[in-house]
C-alpha cells in the first residue's frame, strides 16, 4: 500500500512539473504576443506599366496584375507606399533604401551564374514615432533588358533573368520589413509578381527563442521518461520476481560461475523466459539470478530494490 502511494506521489509530481513548465512558457509567449501586437502595419504598394508610343493599345498604362509584352514596356512606374506605427508611442529610428538587382540563372533557374546590384535610393538615420515611406519610382525596363542583352552577348549565353526591386526598411538595427517585386527580364511576355517580408512580426530572435523552448522542453521530457523508467523498473523487476518465485531456488554458497561460459543479460524477464522454455530453475545467490543449459551461465545481477 505504501508503495502504491509512494508511485501515486511520482506521477503527480510529473503532471505537476510539466504543467508549471507550460504555464510558464503560455507567459513567455503571452508577451511576446503582445510585443509583436504593438505595430500597425500598413503596405499599399502598387505599380503601373507605361507602354512606347503605339498604334495598337489605346492606354499607356496599363494596371497592375496583368500581362505584358516585353517590347512594349518604357517605365515600371512603382509607388511605394509603407506605413508603420509603434502602438506605444516611442520613437522607431529607421533606414530605408529602394534597390534593383540582376539575377542570371541556369538549369531552369536552379544556378545562380550572375547577379548585379543596383542602388536606386537611400534614406538615413531618421527618428519619428511612425514610419510613414511615400516614395515613386519610374523604372526605366528597358535599360535593364539591355544591360542584360549585352551581358549575354558578350559570354555568347542565354539564361534565365529576373529583376528584383525591393524597398528595405531596416527598423533599430533588427528588423528589415520589405517590399519585393519580382520581374522577369528575358521573355516575350511577363508577369511581375509583388510580395511583402514582414521580418517584424517573424524575426530571427522569436524562432531561436521557440527553438530553446522546444530543446528546453525535449531535455525536460528525456530526464522524466528516464527518471521513470529507473524509478518504475525497480518496481517491475520486483513484480516479475513475485511471479516466477516458484521457480527460483536461493542457495548458500556461492556459485563458481566461469567467465569463459557466461552470458550476461540484461533483463530480468529474459532469464526468466529462458528458464521456462527450457523449463529449468533460476537460482538465487545475494543479488545474482542465474541458470544453465549446456555449461553455459546466463546471469542477470539484480539491482537494488
Amino acid at each position: 500500500m505504501q508503495k502504491k502511494r509512494k508511485k501515486i506521489l511520482i506521477i503527480l509530481s510529473i503532471i505537476t512539473l510539466l504543467i508549471g513548465i507550460l504555464f510558464l512558457e503560455a507567459i513567455y509567449f503571452s508577451k511576446n504576443i503582445q510585443k509583436n501586437n504593438r505595430y500597425k502595419v500598413k503596405n499599399k504598394t502598387y505599380y503601373e506599366v507605361t507602354l512606347k508610343p503605339n498604334i495598337y493599345f489605346s492606354n499607356n498604362k496599363i494596371e497592375a496584375d496583368h500581362y505584358y509584352i516585353t517590347n512594349s514596356i518604357k517605365t515600371i512606374d512603382i509607388y511605394f507606399n509603407y506605413y508603420l506605427k509603434n502602438k506605444t508611442k516611442e520613437n522607431i529610428k529607421y533606414s530605408y533604401d529602394i534597390t534593383a538587382t540582376l539575377k542570371s540563372y541556369a538549369d531552369n533557374g536552379t544556378k545562380l551564374i550572375w547577379t548585379k546590384d543596383f542602388n536606386l535610393k537611400n534614406i538615413n538615420n531618421i527618428n519619428q514615432k511612425e514610419i510613414n515611406i511615400k516614395e515613386n519610382y519610374n523604372l526605366d525596363y528597358q535599360y535593364y533588358v539591355n544591360y542584360v542583352k549585352t551581358f549575354q552577348e558578350y559570354y555568347n549565353i542565354k539564361a534565365e533573368t529576373y529583376l528584383y526591386v525591393k524597398l528595405n526598411i531596416k527598423m533599430n538595427d533588427q528588423t528589415k520589413p520589405s517590399v519585393l517585386l519580382t520581374i522577369p527580364i528575358n521573355e516575350n511576355v511577363i508577369e511581375i509578381t509583388m510580395k511583402e517580408k514582414n521580418n517584424l512580426l517573424k524575426n530571427k530572435a522569436q524562432n531561436t527563442s521557440i527553438n530553446k523552448i522546444i530543446i528546453f522542453d525535449s531535455i525536460i521530457i528525456i530526464i522524466i521518461i528516464v527518471a521513470s523508467k529507473i524509478l518504475f523498473s525497480k518496481n517491475n523487476e520486483e513484480a516479475i520476481l513475485k511471479e516466477y518465485h516458484d521457480i527460483i531456488i536461493a542457495i548458500q554458497n556461492e556459485p563458481n560461475i566461469n567467465s569463459n561460459n557466461t552470458i550476461y543479460l540484461t533483463n530480468l524477464k529474459d532469464l526468466m523466459n529462458i528458464a521456462v522454455n527450457n523449463n529449468i530453475n533460476i537460482f538465487h545467490y545475494q543479488n545474482s539470478y542465474y541458470t544453465i543449459i549446456n555449461n553455459t551461465y546466463y546471469v542477470y545481477i539484480l539491482k537494488e530494490l
